[in-house]
């Protein structure tokens, strides 16, 4: 089994079933790293490696070059060439991947190229905000088996013509790290991340919106309206390696610098990252990670713009548009109510041996090649 992880944030996802994968002696686990974690100054392959895996291979796609679209179409035709010389040479009986970002597609792609069936998880989810949602549907008809984090996605999977009995509802395992990891307590905390903490704390993510025209307004909006909440302890996370980020991420590191109430760190790792959904009020921003994790916190989420659009979501999370004025008043929301009664719509944390299960039961995994076009019936 070869697994491609391409970002911290999918590497979150993927970790309890590669786990799992690495303790089973009925599988071989490879792991494969590439995009966002082999850019200059990133720490997770350490990570990942601390963590009790060990990282097999490695296909720099050159992400240094920028993040501009000439730039990362050539940054995934040398993944689709890296992954595909791994393929060659290691042969795995299957790939396993998570989600919907370009780096993974890449690796997909050599694996349909290659003839190697490909296991997908997190699949039929919608994000009309981003091109992530296009890809997510472009990897589902090159994939063998899907995993699906809820029924409605099951249902759509079925519905681009998917083989019913290839596809199961597992629930994300990202619920299963949540359950899984231990948590800072709050002093140790807001020490890791040099914030004191204040009465009320915010944890900050901001992505590329894809398929939107100007996302430096966005996150200038989004900053204007955090001046208004000069009490508010500010802790922001990095954006992932899309076209724009090192853009938002210069805007927000200069509003940050000289700011006493707020820090910035590319990544926190599961770890921190979990501890500080435990010990703040409030997730703002537009990662997936506001409306898969957040909930299970019973903290709310302030969802800015369309990136995350038709996913679905926990009554905590508040949709509202890139304007200052939009922002203000769904943050007042979000404090002003009481959400310790949500319930999170993406499992129940027993997503990773759902999985693994599932794998196991593979008999024939070149046999999985071959795929039929199931029609939909319409009546």
């Amino acid at each position: 089994m070869l697994a491609v992880s391409g970002t911290r944030a999918d590497w979150g996802l993927l970790q309890p079933v590669l786990a799992l994968l690495r303790d089973d002696a009925r599988f071989t686990l490879e792991i494969l790293v590439t995009g966002q974690h082999l850019m200059a100054g990133s720490t997770s392959v350490a990570a990942i490696e601390a963590a009790g895996f060990t990282v097999r291979h490695c296909v720099d796609m050159g992400l240094a070059e920028g993040d501009g679209d000439a730039a990362l179409c050539a940054a995934a035709g040398r993944a689709v060439a890296g992954v595909g010389a791994v393929l060659a040479d290691s042969r795995p009986d299957m790939m396993l991947v998570l989600g919907d970002r370009y780096e993974i597609l890449s690796a997909v792609t050599a694996a349909l190229l290659s003839k190697v069936p490909v296991a997908h998880i997190a699949g039929g989810d919608v994000t009309e905000g981003a091109f992530d949602d296009s890809i997510r549907h472009a990897m589902t008809k090159m994939s063998a088996l899907h995993f699906t984090t809820t029924e409605e996605a099951a249902t759509r999977v079925r519905q681009m013509g998917e083989t019913p009995a290839r596809v199961f509802v597992t629930g994300s395992p990202g619920i299963d790290l949540v359950l899984a990891v231990p948590r800072m307590d709050r002093a140790a905390f807001f020490d890791s991340v040099g914030l004191e903490p204040q009465a009320r704390n915010f944890v900050i993510t901001l992505h590329p919106a894809t398929l939107s025209a100007d996302n430096a307004a966005m996150a200038r909006a989004m900053l204007d309206t955090l001046e208004a909440y000069p009490q508010a302890g500010l802790i922001f996370t990095g954006s992932n390696a899309d076209p724009g980020a090192a853009e938002l991420d210069e805007i927000i590191r200069a509003w940050v610098a000289g700011r006493d109430n707020a820090v910035f760190h590319a990544s926190l790792g599961s770890a921190r990252y979990f501890s500080a959904l435990a010990h703040c009020d409030l997730v703002l921003g537009n990662s997936s990670s506001g409306l898969y994790e957040a909930p299970s916190f019973a903290i709310p989420t302030v969802n800015i713009g369309d990136r995350q659009a038709r996913r679905v979501r926990a009554v905590s999370v508040i949709d509202c548009a890139p304007e200052a004025e939009a922002i203000h008043a769904a943050i007042d929301t979000a404090l002003a109510g009481d959400w310790s009664g949500t319930v999170n719509p993406y499992g129940d944390g027993q997503a990773a041996p759902r999985i693994v299960a599932h794998l196991a039961a593979v008999t024939d995994p070149a046999a999985l090649i071959r795929k039929s076009f199931e029609d939909v019936a319409h009546g």
